[in-house]
């Protein structure tokens, strides 16, 4: 079959890869002149690599990992102790460290139980807690989709001041909010996932720009294979016959209309929407769509001219704007220039931000640094960059689950991937391999049952 895929992310590149292998003939298409989507990089005029957000992958990415071992990609991570450090004012750091040469759970709740983070109250109420998770299964998660964390945790005997501490920060390097935003099934599933595996919770960061570490290698090997992979090709509309329910072709912002026997959507869900005809809404799988929407989130790149940090790991903290961040030049070798650091954090939640300008956010970025690494105010600040995403991950709130589509559609040729389809790893790049894994699936069995017919000839 002839199959085109729209979006060159995660989901899309390794949909492609999958069909290739099994004989497909795939067009790949991405709207912008560089791959990755979520995961993407580009150069600033000095040739240095600005991310589109600080991407931290868990040994729990099964799927993930597999895919990059079957590309040849799986030394790309340098990986880290299982560690939550978060950065306390003055300069101190207090964490909780999976320990190591302990099986699961028990490495999690030692764990908690050695932390300087909280009391013993706290701790003692936090382990009674979580065996929920540890222990419980995901047909239990699942059933916390419509409340947010923080009702769970409050619920659950664990206190607000917890959740201030500790799991406002998990919360928001998660899905970018705050617990009483996010939806519980989210953040738990997280914690069953990193509770039932040893190695499940130890944390990767690319070892240099996602963009050469990843997505070159990866576009030469699908070139090679006959992917025909087009960049600055950004779908306008996808066209629907409502006489027949098929998609005939999309039309490309240039006026182009390309066609297929069989077309996926990897493109976010707020992208899609945007591009789906009318007639396509009729249907209340994708009519629904609507409820699931993209959430805002900052970044921001300090270079300063000395080392700031000494922690080769991601940093958290509480009560600050700056969720999560790391300092590239310590924990990603290409970074490694033996100068200063490259400070890369997390600005969430960035809603109310965004009305900010550029050197507003940079002032109250840097402010919160310093407050924490106090060292800082004595390095000269060389160059920064902020990176705003007003669509980034769909926010996981209470009551869309639901919403969450299958890969299958009720258009027989029409498929959709990416981490808002339906399965076990919500908003995230797990997520998205996942449901490549799926979409393939849903396609062969639509080509095996007759649903997809070759409309194509030479």
């Amino acid at each position: 079959m002839r199959i085109i895929i729209a979006g060159a992310g995660p989901a899309g590149f390794a949909t492609a890869h999958w069909l290739t292998k099994l004989g497909h003939t795939v067009t790949l298409l991405e709207k912008r002149s560089i791959p990755g989507g979520k995961v993407s990089a580009w150069q600033d005029p000095d040739g240095d690599w600005v991310e589109s957000g600080l991407h931290v992958f868990f040994g729990a990415y099964h799927n993930l990992l597999g895919f990059l071992g079957e590309v040849g990609l799986e030394d790309s991570f340098d990986w880290k102790p299982a560690e939550m450090i978060f950065a306390q004012p003055g300069g101190g750091y207090a964490s909780i460290e999976f320990v190591q040469g302990w099986p699961a759970p028990l490495n999690g709740l030692l764990g908690v139980a050695k932390s300087k983070l909280m009391t013993f109250s706290e701790k003692l109420a936090m382990g009674r807690g979580l065996l929920k998770p540890i222990f419980g299964s995901q047909a239990y998660i699942d059933k916390q989709a419509d409340i947010t964390y923080q009702e769970w945790h409050l619920a659950n005997g664990m206190g607000q001041s917890t959740i201030d501490k500790v799991m406002d920060a998990m919360a928001l390097a998660l899905n970018f909010q705050k617990a009483d935003q996010v939806s519980a099934k989210l953040v738990l599933t997280a914690l069953l996932h990193f509770a039932k595996e040893t190695d499940a919770p130890k944390m990767g960061l690319v070892k240099g720009s996602p963009h050469e570490r990843l997505w070159i290698p990866l576009i030469t090997q699908l070139r090679e294979r006959g992917v025909h992979i087009r960049f600055d090709a950004k779908v306008e509309e996808i066209q629907h016959d409502p006489a027949t329910n098929l998609v005939t072709g999309v039309r490309l912002a240039d006026g182009q209309i390309l066609m297929a026997d069989a077309y996926i959507s990897a493109m976010p869900v707020h992208s899609l929407r945007k591009v789906m005809s009318d007639s396509m809404r009729t249907h209340a799988v994708l009519d629904n769509l609507k409820h699931l929407r993209g959430i805002p989130v900052i970044t921001a790149q300090l270079y300063y001219d000395r080392v700031v940090t000494n922690i080769n790991n991601l940093i958290f903290s509480s009560g600050t704007h700056i969720s999560v961040y790391a300092d590239l030049a310590t924990v990603s070798p290409d970074y490694h220039k033996g100068t200063g650091s490259i400070i890369e954090l997390v600005v969430a939640p960035a809603e109310k931000l965004f009305m900010l300008s550029d050197e507003e956010i940079l002032a109250l970025v840097v402010k919160e640094f310093c407050v924490l690494h106090p060292e800082a105010t004595s390095a000269t600040l060389v160059k920064s960059h902020i990176v705003r995403i007003p669509n980034s991950v769909y926010a996981a709130r209470p009551g869309v689950e639901q919403y969450r589509p299958d890969q299958a559609t009720p258009i027989p040729n029409f498929f959709l991937t990416g981490d808002y389809t339906n399965q076990e790893f919500m908003a995230s790049i797990e997520g998205s391999i996942r449901s490549a894994r799926r979409v393939v699936d849903r396609v062969i069995a639509a080509e095996h049952n007759g649903t997809i017919h070759t409309q194509l000839t030479d």
